[in-house]
Order: C-alpha cells, then sequence, then structure tokens
C-alpha cells in the first residue's frame, strides 16, 4: 500500500469517527433509565475474546480496557484503530416481537511511545446511549415513551514502565453529551381533552479518571503470566438536568413536547445539579501467553452503582458485576500459508446491568467470535468480531432483548519513528 494513500486513510477514518456523537446504537427499552445503555466494550482483539483486557498486554493492538497496557506499544510503533459495527436487537413480551437494525462508526483511538519508558494513547468513543420508542395502554390512556441521546469520552492516558515487569497507567476522560427521556399520555376517549408530556433530559460535562496496573511473570523463554488490576474512583460528575411537563394539543416535530406549550411550572424543575456519580469500579484480570501462537485471558469487573442516585427520581441503580474469558491462537504467526498466520479468538461473558426495574436485576450473556486478518507480514491488519447475547431480566417482568453485533476494526501500524536512509 503507498504509504501517502495510508495516510490519507488515516485521515479520513478520523474525520468520520468524529460523527460518532450523534449516531444512534441501541434502540433498547433497557435504556430509559440512568445514562442509558453503558459500553464497556473494548477494540477490536478485546471484543472477540469476551472483551477481557485487564490483564493483556500486546505489541499488535491497543487496549482499553487497562491503561497500563500501552508500555506494550514498542519504540518505535505508531498505532491508529478505528471500528465500524452493525447490530441488531430483537425485543420480546407479551405484546409480540419488535426487531431494529443499524449501523455506526463506533470509535477511533491512536498510541504511540514518548520515551523508552513512557507510552500514550487518546482517542473518542461512546461511553452510553438511549434509544427507544413504545406505546402502552391501561385501558382509559395511552402512553408513549421515547428516549434519545448519547454521552461520549473523549480519553488521553499514558503508562509508565518503572521496571522491566511492572506496567502503571492512567486516563483521563472528559464526558459530555445528553440524555433525553419523553413520556407522553393521551385521552383517546375525550377528543377536547388535552395531551400531557414529560420531558426530562440529563447534561453531562466533567472528567473522570481510570488507574491501572500490570505485572508480568515469565514463566519460560516463551510462557508468561500477566496479572492487571484498574480503578475508577467515585466521582461528581457535573451538569445539568431539566424536567419540563407541559400539556398542548399538537406534537411537536423538533424534539420539544407540544407546538405550543402549556408549561405546569409547579411540576418542572430546571436546576444546575450535579448530573451523577460515576460509580466506584474495582477490575481484575489475568493473561496466559505461549510465544505468537495461544493467548487465554479472563476478567472480572464489579461497580457500586447502587451508590449512585439519578436527579430523574425513578431510575433505580443496583451494583453490577461482568465475568469475561477470552482465547486468541495463531497456527504459525511466520508460515507462508496466510491462513495459518490469521488470529482466530473466542469468548464469552455474563454479567448484571447497572439498572434494576422493580425488583428484577437485568442479566446479560454473550459469546463471541473474531479473526484477525494480517496485511502482509506487518502489524497492519482488519479484524471482524461477532456477538451474539441476551439481556433478561430475573424476576417476572415479561420483557427480553436478543442482540447480535458484527464489528469491523482496523489496526493501522507504521514505523513513524524510524531514521530514513537515502542512497
Amino acid at each position: 500500500m503507498h504509504r501517502n494513500y495510508r495516510y490519507s486513510l488515516l485521515l479520513l477514518l478520523a474525520l468520520l469517527a468524529t460523527t460518532l456523537h450523534g449516531q444512534k446504537r441501541t434502540y433498547s427499552p433497557f435504556s430509559r433509565y440512568g445514562v442509558g445503555e453503558l459500553n464497556n466494550t473494548g477494540y477490536g482483539q478485546n471484543a472477540a475474546m469476551g472483551n477481557t483486557g485487564i490483564g493483556l498486554k500486546s505489541d499488535n493492538h491497543l487496549n482499553i480496557l487497562n491503561p497500563a497496557s500501552y508500555s506494550g506499544i514498542d519504540t518505535m510503533s505508531f498505532f491508529f484503530e478505528a471500528g465500524i459495527t452493525g447490530f441488531s436487537q430483537e425485543f420480546s413480551s407479551g405484546d409480540g416481537n419488535e426487531t431494529y437494525n443499524n449501523i455506526d462508526f463506533t470509535y477511533f483511538a491512536m498510541g504511540f511511545p514518548i520515551s523508552r519508558k513512557i507510552h500514550t494513547s487518546f482517542g473518542l468513543r461512546p461511553f452510553s446511549n438511549s434509544g427507544y420508542k413504545f406505546e402502552f395502554s391501561d385501558g382509559t390512556n395511552n402512553n408513549r415513551a421515547i428516549g434519545t441521546g448519547n454521552l461520549t469520552s473523549a480519553y488521553g492516558g499514558f503508562s509508565i514502565q518503572p521496571t522491566p515487569n511492572l506496567s502503571l497507567g492512567i486516563h483521563g476522560s472528559y464526558l459530555f453529551g445528553n440524555i433525553q427521556h419523553t413520556t407522553f399520555i393521551e385521552f383517546p376517549e375525550d377528543e377536547a381533552a388535552y395531551k400531557y408530556g414529560v420531558q426530562s433530559e440529563l447534561h453531562a460535562s466533567d472528567f473522570f479518571f481510570d488507574l491501572g496496573a500490570q505485572y508480568t511473570h515469565q514463566l519460560a523463554e516463551d510462557k508468561s503470566v500477566t496479572l492487571g488490576l484498574t480503578y475508577r474512583p467515585k466521582t461528581a460528575i457535573n451538569g445539568d438536568f431539566q424536567r419540563t411537563v407541559a400539556k398542548g394539543t399538537d406534537y411537536s416535530e423538533d424534539g420539544k413536547l407540544f407546538s405550543t406549550n402549556y408549561i405546569i411550572t409547579e411540576a418542572t424543575d430546571t436546576s444546575d445539579v450535579s448530573g451523577f456519580d460515576m460509580a466506584q469500579s474495582i477490575g481484575i484480570g489475568v493473561s496466559y501467553k505461549k510465544g505468537d501462537q495461544l493467548l487465554l485471558a479472563a476478567d472480572y469487573t464489579t461497580s457500586n452503582w447502587g451508590d449512585v442516585t439519578f436527579p430523574d427520581g425513578h431510575t433505580k441503580t443496583t451494583n453490577n458485576m461482568l465475568f469475561s474469558a477470552g482465547a486468541q491462537y495463531t497456527p504459525n504467526s511466520r508460515s507462508e500459508n496466510y491462513l495459518a498466520r490469521m488470529k482466530y479468538r473466542a469468548g464469552v461473558k455474563y454479567g448484571e446491568e447497572y439498572i434494576q426495574i422493580g425488583d428484577d436485576k437485568i442479566n446479560n450473556f454473550g459469546i463471541t467470535f473474531g479473526i484477525g486478518l494480517p496485511y502482509n507480514r506487518s502489524k497492519t491488519s482488519v479484524n471482524l468480531v461477532f456477538e451474539y447475547g441476551t439481556k433478561k431480566p430475573t424476576g417476572n417482568l415479561d420483557m427480553s432483548e436478543t442482540y447480535g453485533k458484527v464489528t469491523l476494526n482496523f489496526t493501522f501500524h507504521e514505523f513513524w519513528f524510524n531514521k530514513w536512509k537515502f542512497q
């Protein structure tokens, strides 16, 4: 590939990635509460291995799940990663099934060394998403609920390697965006009656931090074990919360309630508040590596969302957890056979969501598969990830979600710090 063409492609992907903030990435009614559906997914290699990464250190990919992992980047390398995801969601309840499909540009990231012991990465990725639309009736009233918006994280981090076996890292993330929830109530038996609407909007704009550490123990010349730890402290995220309650006759087409709003002032609230707290989170992970052939990993993360109160007044949170495990196998990275140089990945994950509906927690189970397609014999690659999973409440709530995702991840590698020689 011509070098100038590669630079142009990197620039194009970076420009496309700046559009990710306004895209719709979920249709789930479970995104009705809090800040919507959280995005805990890593990049191409992580996602294909069940979203493991706390104990992974790679010289072929960036790993957002532990900032200490950046020390795996060699001192001559520059990495650029970007991803596109297509997804399908099917929702089942007593009223039947609904299926939705979409595709979006999900993230971009860069990583490179600053010095022999210090490495850095920065990028843009979704933090959470809200997107749903459903209707229900109690026999007298018709109710309609709509959710839109997302929060985006722009992050920058670095790692330092004080000893050959130990790496320490930190991420600083700037969180911004809006989540909007709207509910309408109609009285179809009374044509002269007003329609009523409630619209809540949460705006966030603040920083939070993630800390990480990794320690690698060499078992033999080509075998090693890496232990990883991550920690996110509980942090108040500043922003504002607005609740508008109004009545009207004709729905608005610009995302507001009605074309002419008659505000019910005693129920309306506009105030500067701490938007919400970022929950404290602790993660531990371990990986086993045998040369370039075999990589095994497992993670466990727990977050104290049960300590967080959202200003909407009806979101019920619970402490959540995620367990994941994955593997990567490369038959022979030096083979002339292209199939032998490909990376074959698989994983499994099980967790509990941070939202609780009544007394019901929401379980999330998923399986992942993926392949890494190398470009020539370089570290540049195209990575495909396939994920299938379900979300289901633990109690009697008659609602479940089945989802499928296909992610196309691009990993571009350059020796941008080489000194050129001319003859």
